[in-house]
């Protein structure tokens, strides 16, 4: 147990990295994560109807119009997390688009059901136009845009003026923007990203996040000028 250096309670996320936890989400067993949205009585969405609540007393305007999902390491449950909020506020009666920007290992394509032909790293190479890349989902007044082929240069394509352009437009026509980033550590995306984002939540699994990787994913995030909620 001493040896052991990963964030397991949310005590611990505050006494190390100084900042509030909005929300704690049980692991799922057996069941994939469509099968308990079903369930709106499931533990694993009140979790995350209880965040949704968190987020709109996060700051003084409510929820980040804009929101970027990362974690600082992959597989952490960022893309689920992403989801899991663009359906609950999808059901509160808001127009939800929901980005993937993970163009190194995108997975919501797989999630949705949906082919990931074209997407986002077309519009942002300049080949085709944001309405192209729009997709509907299952989920009424959910919207989603895929990642599109992996580029070889996913940094520059999300540091050109298309991806600001892009994220100013979808806040003109939807009520809320929940881009789902790549993982902190080894990558320049998600702090690209967290600079043009209204708001960046970080996801860090129980007992797979190690204090030190946590502290300098944060560190990366606040170099950048996240606002961190």
């Amino acid at each position: 147990e001493f040896l052991d250096d990963t964030l397991k309670r949310p005590d611990e996320i505050e006494k190390h990295l100084g900042i509030g936890v909005l929300g704690v989400i049980p692991k799922l067993d057996g069941i994939s994560v469509d099968e308990a949205h079903a369930d709106p009585r499931s533990a694993f969405s009140e979790a995350y109807r209880s965040v949704r609540t968190s987020l709109q007393f996060s700051t003084e305007a409510g929820v980040p119009k804009c929101l970027l999902v990362t974690s600082p390491s992959a597989s952490e449950g960022k893309s689920t997390t992403a989801l899991s909020l663009a359906r609950n506020f999808a059901q509160l009666g808001r127009r939800v688009l929901l980005i993937d920007a993970d163009l190194r290992n995108p997975s919501l394509h797989r999630v949705l059901g949906t082919e990931n032909s074209v997407g986002l790293s077309n519009y942002l190479a300049g080949s085709i136009k944001p309405s192209a890349a729009i997709k509907p989902t299952r989920t009424l007044r959910l919207t989603f845009i895929p990642s599109g082929p992996l580029p070889p240069n996913p940094a520059e394509l999300l540091a050109g003026p298309k991806m600001v352009s892009l994220l100013s437009l979808a806040g003109e026509k939807f009520d809320q923007v929940i881009i789902d980033g790549p993982p902190i550590m080894g990558l320049a995306d998600s702090p690209i990203l967290s600079n043009i984002a209204a708001g960046t939540l970080l996801v860090i699994e129980a007992g797979g996040s190690r204090i030190a990787t946590a502290k300098a994913a944060l560190k990366r995030l606040l170099g950048a000028r996240a606002h961190v909620v």
